[in-house]
């Protein structure tokens, strides 16, 4: 295959690199990308790490040391499996809440029936972009005495009834790894208006070491590495190659923590300013698919809030059931559309996570439905129009396939390499 379009990301050209990295090494002062930042968000305090998942654990340590006898974090049962392994490395046991498929939101009656005992905050979820009901969160946790801690690694530039994501609770973190609506190479973002959460924020940020100057080096080698490869005409060179587990998605609490390196933290200042372009790019093509699509018998799509403008870094699908999904994957991975089954399961259902759980009753049946039939099609700015018309078309004719397949009471055909692209791009949340 001599054309694949990437699952998700962003173009990052070599001059925006070079331009990074001289700002990186000046002697004089240029713009503060934190200050920029924050402008942006309306909020006092921005603060870094070296990934989303640290700064996520960062974060929840900075709560646990201002209430210490709390330790349970609440959390959507379907999320990267980065969001459990912060929660994990931060010393806290974990409560999925249950989602609402049609609005990737929590399930309102599970949110609202949350136990109060030794609950620390509520984690927001903001997938694909789709911003959550913030304000409803935050009545929850306040009746709870807990914190909200506004997960927006997907979802910078996003903004629901006015307000940005990332910043409807107590604090909120961003991602700005590949993948994301900003990618910087790595890193994360903290945020918050919190006088008290930051001041234990810069306590805990005090003590991370810097990244070594091979990290540098291959942070550098990474960048030009995604800005050369991302294009769909080479994309599918790093996709072949197993060993490098593009958007894998794995439960891992040893992660490093370290502070958000220079050249990442200058290159999102650079950015910045064509942050809006692709957030529209990516809605723009969403749009196009859903109305091409609606009314489908075998899909849908989950409708964000008609008050919000997401960012839209992948188009979530739901399908009928598993085998419809394996046969969508298949088809479009062969038409070189980088279809994605995004995370291979709920949170739940992770390995070993029983003990690392606040209650004994942890399954949640909708999340883990969701796990097994959302897919994901890219609409990022490299998607072309004939890669939306070639979506349409598959999509549209999948209804007869799955007929015939039903018919002959036989799975669709799926060899070994589709089998690997059906798990090999899981990008995370964090």
């Amino acid at each position: 295959m001599l054309r694949l379009v990437p699952p998700a990301g962003a173009p990052v050209r070599t001059r925006e690199i070079l331009r990074a990295l001289r700002a990186t090494f000046a002697d004089a002062a240029g713009p503060e990308p934190m200050s920029a930042l924050a402008a942006r968000l309306g909020v006092r305090h921005v603060s870094g790490a070296s990934s989303g998942r640290a700064a996520l654990c960062v974060v929840l340590r900075s709560l646990h040391g201002l209430r210490p006898e709390r330790t349970v974090v609440a959390l959507p049962a379907y999320t990267c499996f980065s969001v459990a392994a912060s929660i994990v490395r931060a010393g806290l046991k974990l409560y999925p809440l249950e989602m609402d498929p049609e609005t990737l939101e929590f399930d309102r009656p599970q949110l609202e029936a949350l136990p109060a005992d030794r609950l620390l905050c509520i984690l927001t979820s903001n997938l694909f972009g789709f911003v959550s009901d913030a304000a409803h969160i935050r009545r929850v946790a306040r009746a709870r005495g807990a914190f909200v801690v506004d997960n927006a690694a997907q979802a910078l530039g996003a903004w629901r009834d006015g307000q940005p994501a990332g910043t409807g609770g107590d604090a909120g973190i961003f991602s700005l790894g590949r993948g994301k609506a900003l990618p910087a190479g790595e890193g994360g973002l903290i945020v918050t208006n919190n006088e008290a959460i930051s001041w234990a924020i810069e306590a805990e940020t005090r003590n991370l070491h810097p990244a070594s100057p091979a990290h540098a080096a291959y942070l550098l080698f990474q960048l030009t590495g995604y800005s050369a490869f991302l294009r769909p005409g080479l994309y599918w060179i790093p996709d072949a190659l197993p060993f490098l587990k593009l958007g894998a998605t794995e439960f891992d609490p040893r992660f490093p923590i370290r502070t958000l390196h220079p050249l990442s933290r200058e290159l999102l200042l650079v950015l910045l300013n064509r942050l809006d372009a692709m957030n529209e790019t990516r809605r723009l093509n969403a749009r196009r698919l859903i109305e091409a699509l609606g009314g489908s018998r075998l899909l849908y799509f989950p409708q964000p809030s008609p008050d919000a403008q997401p960012t839209m870094v992948r188009l979530p699908v739901v399908a009928r059931d598993a085998r419809t999904r394996r046969l969508a994957i298949t088809r479009l991975r062969r038409a070189g559309i980088g279809a994605s089954p995004f995370y291979p399961s709920a949170i739940c259902d992770i390995a070993g996570i029983e003990r690392h759980m606040a209650s004994a009753n942890y399954h949640r049946p909708k999340a883990e439905h969701l796990a097994q039939t959302l897919f994901t099609l890219p609409v990022h700015p490299f998607v072309k129009q004939r890669d939306i018309a070639r979506m349409i078309g598959i999509l549209r004719a999948l209804p007869a396939e799955v007929s015939r397949a039903e018919a002959g009471c036989q799975e669709p055909s799926i060899t070994d390499e589709d089998q690997a692209a059906m798990v090999g791009d899981q990008t995370g949340s964090a």
